[in-house]
């Protein structure tokens, strides 16, 4: 058993060695900055190597790992490390992407003979789901296939969502907000920062009655993803693949996680796009109201080249 265990690390550690996605980016943009590549770590606030950053995660029952969603370095960086950790032990790996309305299509798949990578995304009609094309995120689910691991749906269901921004938590019945731990509030300034983040990202172009539905739907989805990892980490527990937003320790998908199962080891990592302009670690680190990191590791990545998401928006609402 022990023999055949060093093997599958060995291994594992050779296809992910073989193909190093830190070696060869996918994206130009700030590839050749002095800080591309490299991995922070705050608790011992030094940059540590890959293999240090996949050890410790292998460690924690819970490992969320942060990305922005149409970067393929991030998915290829994920799958990365969940060879890594699954080389070591058998988590669940749960998708932000895939919601509790494609279960059943899920399930069917995955339980076919001929199933694999490249065909899943079509099985989910993920062309129809409003997420990057299939091709950036099967890196992923080429890893959990390679190690034999279970996919599980982490988004609510559509029908869900609504309710929520149309009746906000209070829709809820007392039970499911306690289990969810959506029957407490977040501190006053967390709840604040929240809000301003929903505000920036959408640009300032969203009306301000539209803020309180938009980030009692946040909380849903951070709370609801935290219940897909308890309920799929039971045995060998379980992996995030989510958005940085999700990810992020202070108010995110940890604050929830940690009060559905308190004194299970989170560990969350931010796989963060270098800035044009940033030149320290202190200009890309994502921070709490209190200036706290809002992560445990940082892995600094070219960016992705894409359109003006604000020009897009403005569009959109006719600005």
């Amino acid at each position: 058993m022990l023999l055949s265990s060093l093997i599958m690390a060995f291994t594992a550690g050779v296809r992910a060695e073989g193909r190093a996605p830190w070696q060869d980016w996918q994206n130009t943009l700030q590839a050749d900055h002095t800080l591309t590549g490299k991995i922070w770590s705050v608790r011992e606030k030094r940059f540590v190597t890959p293999k240090r950053l996949a050890d410790d995660l292998a460690s924690a029952k819970y490992v969320l790992i942060g990305e922005t969603h149409d970067n393929a370095d991030h998915h290829r960086l994920q799958a990365w490390l969940i060879d890594q950790i699954a080389a070591r032990r058998k988590p669940a790996v749960v998708m932000e992407m895939i919601s509790l309305d494609q279960s059943k299509a899920l399930e069917a798949y995955m339980a076919r003979p001929d199933a694999n990578a490249a065909g899943l995304g079509p099985a989910l009609d993920w062309a129809k789901s409003g997420w990057p094309d299939w091709p950036l995120y099967q890196p992923i689910a080429e890893a959990v296939f390679r190690a034999g691991l279970t996919l599980a749906p982490g988004n609510p269901s559509r029908d869900a969502t609504r309710s929520i921004s149309s009746d906000g938590l209070a829709s809820l019945d007392g039970g499911k907000r306690k289990r969810l731990a959506l029957d407490r509030p977040l501190a006053p300034k967390l709840g604040e920062a929240l809000n301003q983040d929903i505000r920036e990202s959408h640009c300032d172009l969203l009306p301000e009655a539209a803020l309180g539905p938009m980030t009692q739907v946040q909380r849903y989805r951070d709370a609801v993803l935290a219940s897909a990892l308890v309920r799929a980490g039971n045995d060998a527990g379980a992996i995030l693949i989510t958005g940085n937003g999700h990810a992020r320790a202070d108010r995110g998908v940890p604050w929830y996680l940690a009060r559905q199962e308190g004194g299970a080891k989170i560990s969350t990592v931010m796989l963060v796009e270098i800035a044009e302009d940033a030149k320290t670690v202190e200009d890309l680190i994502v921070t709490g109201p209190d200036g706290a990191p809002a992560a445990d590791y940082f892995w600094f990545t070219p960016r992705a080249e894409r359109e003006d998401q604000c020009e897009k928006l403005r569009k959109r609402f006719g600005k």
